[in-house]
């Protein structure tokens, strides 16, 4: 955070520096350029962060430069207080957008297409209501920044322009060096993993849809004081994708890139303006697309991989929770587990899930009364990971119940389920590949109880349950913590993501083939492993296996699921002599 605002304060002073230096046309020219670089970087903190991508963000920038020129020019004593009305007006205009938008889930495209729409739509509707808008020539003779009767001159004006704007983007550098910049990487990485965590995905999606609308507002505001002049034109095609253009060439997902790209493009399209009039836009064009060809994932990513230093990130440091209040409740965090007269740890009554006409489970009842480490076993297709999707919320099921220490879960979201400590590990490991192993344990620690504004505020130091940080133990993974996930091996992955599901509000632990891609003494060692957690934490675990090694030197209980149905369960050895299941493995139809 330090650096951030350092680098903001230079930024400023440099901005000051420059005015004073150059003056006039150039210190106009740079203003104007900032408040395109604090447009991109809005569009960047949605779209590079939280992996929203908007073409509409246009709609909170132009929403709010009609505003402050209204204002403005109906009250000129205003202008500066309105720039954080306009920053208000922004935020409000995109979390509306976002509620409707967002909540019902639609594709990248589908967001993308839609804000699009909406932007062009109205840039329509702004030529024709010519008594708000002034119709197609727009309002005019926007008054300078000033407040208490004072109005700020040319010069002056450039320069507030130009520090308002470096502040505006400095405060969401900022922002993002904060454990919720590492959360919406990880939203965007991985949404189901997110989810799976305890993350109300949709809720935080919606806030960056917000924080990002008021910065493009904040700037929208600057625009208009700073050209005196605002027209539907400010919704068109042309800025939408050169906004898009400004972000992809800096570099999304680096805040300084937007702004480098926005910089460098504006720049150099005036440059070419000035010295080859007739062709600058197809020199322009050409030198994008030379840009993309050889730095397709931005100037800034592509620099700092030229130079062998991958982007910075601040590292949390993970040490075990002390207390209860410490670390997420629960059997898998130390707490005490259920007695054997409390709830079942999990109830599937009579569950149904149907794909078509093919039924992948048909009326499943299974229940675990106590804290047990149980593998459910059955051929390819017999529904045993859709059991383990419905038992976390991945899935709904057409009919039946799902209960979870007692309490209905049926149709609730899978962060509902991680909250009452369903922790979830996939069959293919699910990772956030671009952040740290410690950052993938501190994001899965800090699911199930945390808030945007939360994660705002929230401590780097991060309290992690023991049974999370002995796997990172015993893996070894705790002296790689600041490695790249993606860059584990396989086993090493499947290892975190074990200790991630560990990390949150575990009192249930749900395994699908956490073994997969083991040798068979990584298995055994794994098998190890698992029952030491079990027995140690007295922590429920359900595990989908198909290596018998493995199930007979971990299970207490085996439940074994064909043709969509439990047709066995019991210890190793019943279901291993029980005809049914031996017709099954021996493909005999019984």
């Amino acid at each position: 955070m330090r650096r951030a605002l350092a680098t903001g304060a230079a930024c400023a002073l440099a901005a000051v520096v420059f005015s004073g230096a150059f003056g006039g046309y150039r210190s106009g020219q740079l203003s104007l350029f900032l408040v395109f670089a604090a447009l991109a970087v809005s569009l960047d903190f949605v779209w590079g962060y939280s992996g929203i991508l908007s073409l509409g963000q246009l709609l909170p920038f132009g929403i709010a430069a009609y505003t402050s020129a209204k204002v403005a020019t109906a009250a000129p004593s205003l202008s500066l207080p309105m720039l954080v009305g306009s920053a208000a007006v922004g935020a409000g205009v995109a979390a509306a957008l976002g509620v409707a938008i967002l909540r019902r889930r639609p594709s990248a495209v589908v967001v993308g297409l839609l804000t699009l729409v909406l932007s062009l739509t109205l840039e329509q509707l702004a030529e024709q209501w010519r008594d708000v808008t002034g119709g197609f020539n727009g309002l005019t003779g926007v008054p300078r920044l000033g407040a208490l009767g004072i109005e700020l001159s040319d010069a002056a004006q450039d320069v507030a322009v130009s520090v308002l704007a470096i502040v505006a983007i400095t405060v969401v550098g900022t922002l993002v060096t904060r454990p919720i910049g590492a959360v919406l990487i990880g939203i965007r990485s991985n949404e189901r993993r997110m989810e799976a965590l305890g993350y109300k995905t949709v809720q935080i999606k919606i806030w960056a849809f917000t924080v990002g609308g008021a910065l493009a507002g904040f700037a929208g505001a600057l625009y208009v004081h700073r050209t005196s002049f605002v027209s539907p034109q400010i919704f068109g095609f042309s800025l939408a994708t050169s906004v898009v253009l400004w972000t992809l060439v800096g570099g999304r997902g680096t805040i300084v890139g937007p702004v480098i790209g926005a910089m460098a493009i504006n720049f150099a399209s005036a440059t070419l303006a000035d010295v080859w009039l007739q062709y600058w836009t197809l020199a322009t064009g050409l030198i994008f697309v030379a840009v993309v060809v050889v730095m397709p994932h931005g100037l800034v990513p592509s620099a700092q991989r030229l130079a062998g230093r991958p982007a910075r990130r601040q590292q949390p440091n993970l040490r075990p929770a002390a207390t209860d209040a410490d670390a997420p409740s629960g059997p898998g965090a130390g707490a005490e587990a259920p007695s054997a007269d409390a709830a079942a740890v999990f109830e599937a009554r009579d569950v149904h899930k149907s794909f078509g006409f093919f039924r992948l489970l048909d009326g499943v009842t299974l229940t675990m009364e106590d804290a047990e480490l149980r593998c459910l076993i059955g051929p390819n297709g017999a529904g045993k990971s859709t059991l383990l999707d419905i038992l976390s919320g991945q899935q709904g099921c057409q009919s039946g119940r799902v209960l979870v220490f007692g309490a209905e879960h049926t149709g609730r979201h899978a962060w509902e389920f991680a909250r009452h400590g369903v922790s979830r590990k996939f069959q293919s490991p699910q990772l956030i590949d671009d952040l740290s192993v410690a950052a993938n344990v501190a994001i899965a620690a800090w699911g199930t109880r945390s808030s945007p504004w939360a994660l705002v505020r929230r401590s780097w130091s991060t309290a992690v349950p023991r049974p999370a940080l002995e796997v990172l133990e015993r893996t070894q993974l705790s002296e790689r913590l600041d490695m790249r996930a993606g860059d584990l091996s396989h086993g090493d992955k499947q290892w975190l993501e074990i200790a991630m599901a560990l990390a949150g509000r575990c009192r249930l632990l749900l395994l699908d083939e956490p073994t997969a891609g083991m040798t068979v003494a990584e298995s055994l060692e794994a098998a190890a492993l698992l029952r030491e957690l079990h027995r140690s934490h007295r922590l429920p675990i359900v595990i989908v296996e198909h290596d018998m090694a493995f199930i007979r030197a971990v299970a207490d209980r085996v439940t074994v699921l064909a043709r969509g149905e439990v047709i066995a369960d019991g210890t190793v050895a019943e279901v291993e002599s029980d005809p049914d299941v031996q017709a099954i493995y021996a493909g005999v139809d019984s």
